[in-house]
């Protein structure tokens, strides 16, 4: 029985480095250092190993893997580390607290700090790995599919100006729309972007863009619509599939349209020249003015699956340093 407990102390003294103050310490400093170091790194590497390197994405330093990067394969390690020390002795107070009897929330505080701490590195793991870069999108005047069952038009385009006349701001009012038809109403301008579920959809402003549209009528229903948007006249849904430039000399450009059946599927398509009108299978005619500039956004969009993860590390933070408000107060401080 002796025997058994000396080797469990044996085996627990092995392994009690792990859950030392010293040992976080240590990686907290590596990782300033591996951090200076990557930096300069990076920039001056920025046009060789490093150029797809953008964003959080991580898989670019695996791709390949280079020498270059050697700084962040050495902070992977270091960062696993750190982050397995610190639930192990996050957990280790929490367990040694509350066998105590101790209830009072403000000495739960560091660990809850600890844990946001852990989330905050999840959440770089969880965006750096599953992030990635999608198609650009191009907004107008006219309906645009986001991708994610929604579409979005631009409402309105507004510059603000700094003294000199260059622009300061650029602001857009954007309508999106459910599947549903359900409606709201956003606002997008740099570093504002237009996003869904606590930001792991992103769709952010990359430039103001002037687009060519067509200009629709249909009874006393007007719309005006850039190349694969859609507008729409009354209860009526029309695509413009493309413009076509003028196929000769003299010759005005045409569109080719597609009328969308009243539960959005495809339905007729026909080509449409500015000055023309077509008579529909409802008996209604729609007719087709001038082509004309309208502003527009070209919008990135990216999948940044670890921004929930790092609100709820905020959150907690916020929540830590809430429990622990009582030593900052000037009666605790002997104010």
């Amino acid at each position: 029985m002796r025997s058994d407990r000396n080797g469990s102390a044996e085996r627990a003294s092995r392994t009690e480095w792990l859950f030392s103050q010293g040992l976080g310490v240590i990686c907290g400093q590596a990782t300033v250092l591996l951090l200076a170091i990557g930096s300069i790194a990076l920039a001056s590497t920025r046009d060789g190993a490093s150029a797809s390197i953008a964003m959080d994405d991580l898989l670019a330093f695996f791709a390949p893997a280079s020498v270059v990067h050697l700084w962040f394969y050495l902070l992977v390690g270091v960062l696993t580390l750190y982050a397995l020390n610190t639930a192990l002795a996050t957990y280790r107070n929490v367990v040694r607290k509350w066998r105590a009897g101790i209830r009072t929330l403000r000495f739960y505080a560091p660990a809850v700090i600890h844990v946001a701490f852990l989330f905050g590195l999840l959440a770089h793991g969880d965006g750096g790995i599953g992030g990635a870069e999608l198609d650009r999108l191009l907004l107008g005047p006219g309906w645009t599919q986001l991708g994610d069952g929604r579409e979005a038009r631009v409402t309105e385009l507004k510059v603000d100006s700094n003294p000199d006349d260059s622009m300061k701001q650029l602001r857009a009012s954007v309508e999106t729309r459910d599947a549903d038809g359900s409606s709201a109403q956003a606002e997008v301008y740099y570093n504002g972007p237009l996003s869904r579920g606590l930001g792991s959809e992103l769709m952010l402003l990359v430039r103001p863009q002037s687009v060519p549209t067509l200009r629709l009528a249909r009874g006393e229903d007007r719309c005006a619509v850039e190349a694969r948007g859609i507008c729409e006249l009354g209860d009526l849904r029309v695509e413009l599939l493309y413009l076509h430039p003028p196929l000769q000399p003299g010759k005005s450009a045409f569109a080719q349209l597609r009328v969308r059946n009243p539960d959005g599927s495809a339905g007729e398509a026909f080509p449409l020249a500015p000055g023309e009108s077509k008579q529909l299978s409802d008996g209604s005619s729609l007719s087709a003015g001038g082509i004309g500039p309208s502003p527009a956004i070209l919008l990135r969009h990216r999948r940044a699956p670890g921004n929930p993860l790092a609100l709820l590390s905020c959150v907690l933070l916020t929540l830590g340093l809430l429990m622990m408000w009582r030593r900052f107060s000037p009666r605790a401080a002997g104010v």
